[in-house]
């Protein structure tokens, strides 16, 4: 979700850097199934079986051209987590979409998601999976930091 206006030297900034970084990368993704997996492996996470909220994920899957092209024609499968220190965290587990309140587990997770053909078609995509590498330790190999304590949202005690 673009948040900001682009501005046009970032986006030039940006383009520079694809193109520099592209051809030294190949697909690498995980698929939604394993990066729910790993949150629960890696955070010992609670699931969430609010309703509401797993319906919202589906809905912002199916209002996204381009996670929704990943669907295949197939139902979305949401899955969705409380993290111990409150984050939740939305994962759709046959596009690969996902979102998280901390910004922190955000990169770490685009990190760990990887990037697959489509991907790496899309300058943004691939450029912010490499400022999440960047990131990360420098020995991690999917691998990341805990996370950082996270912002306050007024609203996240709602989900359940």
């Amino acid at each position: 979700m673009q948040i900001k206006k682009l501005v046009p030297s970032l986006t030039e900034q940006w383009k520079t850097v694809y193109e520099k970084e592209r051809p030294t990368l190949s697909p690498n993704a995980i698929t939604g199934e394993a990066l729910a997996d790993y949150v629960k492996e890696r955070y010992a996470a609670e699931p969430v079986t609010d309703e509401a909220f797993l319906n919202a994920i589906c809905k912002d899957v199916k209002n996204s051209a381009f996670f929704c092209e990943k669907l295949n024609g197939r139902e979305p499968v949401p899955a969705a987590f409380r993290l111990k220190n409150g984050t939740v965290v939305g994962i759709e587990c046959v596009s690969g979409w996902f979102i998280a309140e901390d910004d922190a587990v955000r990169d770490e997770l685009t990190f760990v998601k990887g990037l697959d053909e489509a991907d790496l078609e899309n300058v943004l995509r691939t450029v912010d999976w490499l400022r999440c590498k960047k990131a990360q330790r420098p020995t991690a190999k999917k691998r990341a930091l805990p996370p950082r304590e996270k912002r306050s949202h007024e609203n996240r005690d709602e989900i359940k």
